[in-house]
């Protein structure tokens, strides 16, 4: 989980998407984005730039790998 501009992000493997908390709202809101685009996402840190880095999972047999598996992937959370 990672903590960034008063928002909590965290991965879903199983909902193969990127989560985050508003904290600032009342009350709190769930968002959700990339869902199935990148496929199974393991973890999400804090960045430089106040960017995240996601990284992605499929080549563990559960996944539906594909030549560019896996990565490590940088997000701008202003694009959401």
């Amino acid at each position: 989980m990672a903590f960034l501009d008063g928002s909590r992000y965290f991965a879903g493997l199983r909902g193969e998407s990127l989560f985050w908390v508003t904290l600032s709202r009342e009350p709190p809101e769930l968002s959700r984005q990339l869902q199935g685009k990148f496929g199974r996402l393991r973890d999400v840190v804090v960045a430089p730039g106040n960017t995240l880095y996601v990284l992605t999972n499929n080549r563990d047999g559960r996944g539906t790998p594909s030549p560019d598996d896996d990565q490590l992937l940088r997000i701008n959370p202003k694009q959401f």
